[in-house]
This record gives C-alpha cells, structure tokens and sequence, in this order.
C-alpha cells in the first residue's frame, strides 16, 4: 500500500486573489465615487437651470410691467419694474449683492449704449446668486446667473391732427378740413357714425336692428357721471415736458336744433326728438390712455343738453363772418340770447358778444396741472330716456398750455364731418413712427362716400406707397386679385355709402421718419364735401411685447 500524497494551493495565488480583490473594492469605491459626483453636479445644473429659467420669466414680467410708462415717466416705468422684479423673488439688494436688478431706457443710453434702440423700450437685467447642493464640496456654494429682457410698448396711433385742435376753429381758419362728429344713440350707422350709433338704419326706437359694432354708452341718470364710463370716441390731449396750466375748450359742444349739414357747425337733426344729450370727460395722464377704467382720475366732465340754435335765422349759405356780426347785435346788458340760458352746462350768465365766445371752457375756468403725459378725453352720447333722442352731432375742440403747446388727437379711431366748397382735401391721416417700420398697418374707412373719384394714401415724404383694399361690398383693388398690390391711389366708380374699406399697406423695412411721421389721405370730393364718415388706424401686432 502506497501512501497517498496531496499538493498544497501556492501561497502567491492566494495573495494574488485577495489583491485583485481589493483593487476591484478601491475601482468600485472609485467609480462611486465619480457616479456621486456627477448625480451630483446634474442635480445642481438642473437646479441652476431652473433657475435660470425663473430668472428669465422675472426679468421678462419686470419689463413687460414697466414699459407700458415709456417714453412719458422713465421713472415710473424703472420702478414698476423693480416691484414686479421683487413678486417674482427679485426684490434689488446692492447692500449683499445676491440679487441686482437693473432697468435701463433711452434716459440711459450716454452711460449704457446700445441699450435700447427706441424710447418706447425697457431693457431689465436681473442677476441673482443662486445657492447650490452637491458643488459646494467643490467650493462653489453659489452661481451667479443674470437674465435680461427687453419689452416695447407702442401706443395706439395718433389720428387726424398734430395741432393744439381737433377740429375747425371759425375764429381762426386752419386747414383741418373737418369737424368732429358724434351721432346720437338710436341714429342708424348708415349716417356715418360706425361706433357711437346704435342701430344699423336709421330707426327710432329700440326696435331697430342693433348696430354690431356699437359701443358703450351712458346710461341716464346712473353712470354717466362716473370715471370708468366706456364708449363714444376717445382723443388724446399730449401735454409737452414743462407744460402747466392745462385748458380745454370746446365749440358747439351741445347739439342745436334747427340746424342741417350745410348750417355752421352743420350739427343735423333726425326726426322729431330734441336731440342726443353729449358728454366730454376728461382724464389725468395715464400711460394705457385707450383704457380709462384702469384706475384714472377723471378731472373734468362737461354734459351738453340738446338746445335751440345760436342763430336762428342761419340758412345753408350763412357764413362765419354773419354770425360774428349777429352774435354782436346780441349783447343785451349780460343776458344771454339762446333760448334755454345754459350754454356751457356750467352757468347761466354768459353773454356772448362775437365769435370766439362760443369756445366753451371745460369745467368753467379750471385749469390742469397733472404733469406731461397723454390726457385722454372721452366723448359720449347719453343713452336716451325717450326713444328719439337721434341726431348728428358736430364740434371741434382745442387745448392750450404755458409752455409748449399740446396735440390734440383722434387715439385710434375718430368719426368726423368734412364739410367744405372744395373739390379735394387732405386731411391727416395717422402718425406713423418709424419703430413700425416692417410693419402692416391697416386703415379701415367707414363709408366713405365720396362720390365718383377715390382716396389716396401718401407717406410724410408725400410719396404714394403700395397697397391692397377689400370692402365688405365685395370690391377690391387696386390688383387683378384680392392681395394684389398697387399704388394706394384708389379710384372706384361707386360709392361706399354703409360700407366698410379696408386699406393693407406693408410698411417698408426701411421706413424711417423723425418729426414728421404723419401720413395723409387725400379724398376726392366732387362739388363740395358734406360727409360723414369714420376712420380708423392701427398697426397689427401686440402693442406690448417682448422683442429681446
């Protein structure tokens, strides 16, 4: 019997394997620890982008808040928009310097340019220390990320006159070709009027077929009186930096019985009621000026009663100059001559002795110190408490301050009378700033009836651009197709009488204008004007918008 024999494991596998081991312990912990490294930097940099991402939506609510005050109150809108900074989270804090927050406009442009590229912008950069997890192992406890954004604010276009009046002015003759117009509640749009009129045709009572597009009025009696009245027409009255002592005055603000289309002013009656009741209102500058229910101080409001003519005796050939003369032979030891002693709805004791006393005054001899900025003043007729309250109302209105004189402007629509001997008249159309430039501006013409000849659009440099026109008719021009381009030098041989035009213009891209950024419209009239008709313009897109 053999003994048996066994060979022994080496000793050097046995210490190979257990250091393989432990260099697959030191590269796991390794990898580990890389893997928790970088878990840990994707959690801070999905943190960061967060972040950055909040920071982005509070600079762009910032400018978006504050630039609706540019270019009027610079400092308003910088303050605006540090408050809107501050909901957000982002309240400016230069004592840590965690968070900065810094608005910049035109104002700034010296110290920082290039900042804006217009006055109507707000450029807000927001720059904020945002604390981090897993990277302050690495030394970073925060990361400073900065966001900017740059909002523009337009505001509606100017419309009809860049003078301190809107309107004509008998005491002094300018060239603004028309009245201002405003129709009472139940008179049909067919008259001319497409937004204070009520109904679509000419009818009486509440039975007639409702006008579609008819705004807003003022209830007798209930809120006629109030600051957030709607409807009518709005105009804006720019009071220059350093202008005080604000006036407003209006010409034949009530409507006079007894008058037709031809008689002075050429305020029209319709039917046998007394006339609509008128309201002017006017407004402390507000930088949202087409939206007076906003929160702004009404500081004057005027209400016009239908009364008699000032001239009885007028026939349609009565010129300024009699009435100068009649007024003259009126003055009888301060009693006044119209018929219900209440002319400017404030006292009864004025007398008048020659033309210019027909300027009313708003509100008496108030005048208005609110600052520069944009006066909205609104003009509305008074829903009617019988049913016949009809008629076309004309007027003109003017304002003057101690300093620069103001503009006095349709805001985005206006309804107007033109009434004139002449064959043609230019009127102004719309100021059309060259921050619009690359734009569509669109020109919407409520029955313009005049005649047989047509309408032309020119530019400030008096230039004709191209254009297209639909009307709700069915017509279009000035191409073979509907879109087609053409010069805006329209022609047609009917009428638009209760109809609605519709002008596209694609401004140039390289538009430009400094003072002078008015277009024109000049109307054809043969054998004379005696129209009514109303007007609007606008520039399609977001009137505040992001555009950085």
């Amino acid at each position: 019997m053999q003994p048996s024999s066994s060979k022994p494991e080496p000793r050097n596998q046995d210490h190979r394997d257990r250091r393989e081991s432990g260099a697959v312990l030191i590269l796991m912990a390794g990898m580990i620890a890389v893997l928790l490294g970088m878990t840990a930097f994707a959690v801070d940099f999905g943190w960061l982008y967060w972040n950055g991402t909040k920071i982005q939506h509070g600079a762009d609510a910032a400018a978006l808040a504050g630039v609706i005050y540019e270019p009027d109150a610079t400092v308003l809108a910088k303050q605006n928009a540090l408050e809107v900074a501050a909901v957000n989270g982002y309240a400016h804090d230069p004592v840590s310097g965690n968070t900065i927050v810094t608005p910049l406009d035109y104002t700034d442009l010296a110290t920082h340019p290039g900042t804006v590229s217009n006055a109507n912008q707000l450029r807000v950069t927001v720059s904020h220390a945002v604390p981090t997890f897993f990277m302050k192992v690495f030394g970073f406890d925060t990361v400073t990320i900065e966001k900017t954004s740059v909002a523009e604010y337009v505001l509606p276009l100017a419309m009809g006159s860049d003078e301190p009046y809107f309107g004509q002015d008998p005491t002094a003759p300018n060239a603004s070709n028309f009245w201002a117009n405003i129709h009472g509640y139940y008179t049909g749009r067919t008259m001319g009027d497409r937004f204070a009129s009520q109904c679509v045709d000419g009818g009486s009572t509440s039975s007639c077929t409702p006008n579609p597009e008819a705004r807003s009025t003022a209830s007798a009696g209930t809120n006629n009186g109030m600051a957030d009245l709607t409807g009518g027409y709005l105009y804006g009255i720019e009071v220059p930096a350093g202008g005080s002592d604000l006036k407003v005055e209006i010409l034949d603000g009530p409507f006079y019985r007894g008058g037709s289309d031809y008689v002075l002013v050429g305020d029209n009656p319709q039917g046998s009621g007394p006339g609509p009741t008128t309201i002017f209102m006017l407004y402390a500058p507000d930088p949202t000026p087409l939206n007076t229910t906003d929160g702004n101080e009404l500081l004057c409001k005027v209400e016009y009663a239908p009364r008699d003519a000032y001239m009885p005796t007028a026939t349609s050939s009565t010129d300024w100059a009699t009435v100068d003369a009649y007024l003259k032979g009126q003055v009888i030891a301060g009693t006044p001559y119209v018929a219900d002693a209440v002319h400017n709805g404030i006292t009864s004791s004025k007398t008048y002795g020659e033309l210019g006393d027909l300027w009313d005054q708003m509100c008496g001899s108030t005048v208005f110190n609110r600052g520069d900025g944009i006066y909205p003043l609104r003009v509305v007729v008074e829903h009617p408490g019988s049913d016949d309250e009809r008629g076309l109302n004309r007027f003109s209105m003017r304002a003057s301050t101690n300093g620069t004189p103001p503009r006095f402007f349709g805001l985005g629509d206006m309804a107007i009378y033109a009434n004139f001997a002449g064959n043609t008249a230019t009127f102004n159309l719309a100021e059309v700033p060259a921050v619009h430039a690359g734009k569509n501006l669109v020109i919407e013409l409520w029955d313009p009836d005049s005649g047989n000849n047509g309408v032309e659009v020119k530019l400030p440099d008096g230039s004709t651009p191209q254009c297209s026109w639909t009307s709700t008719d069915g017509r279009f021009g000035p191409g073979a197709a509907p879109g087609d381009l053409g010069a805006c030098d329209l022609n047609y041989s009917t009428s638009f009488n209760n109809e609605h035009m519709q002008i596209r213009i694609k401004i140039a891209d390289d538009y430009s204008c400094t003072s002078a950024c008015w277009w024109t419209l000049t109307v054809d009239y043969p054998g004379g004007a005696n129209d009514t008709t109303t007007w609007s313009a606008r520039v399609e897109g977001n009137p505040v918008k992001l555009v950085e």
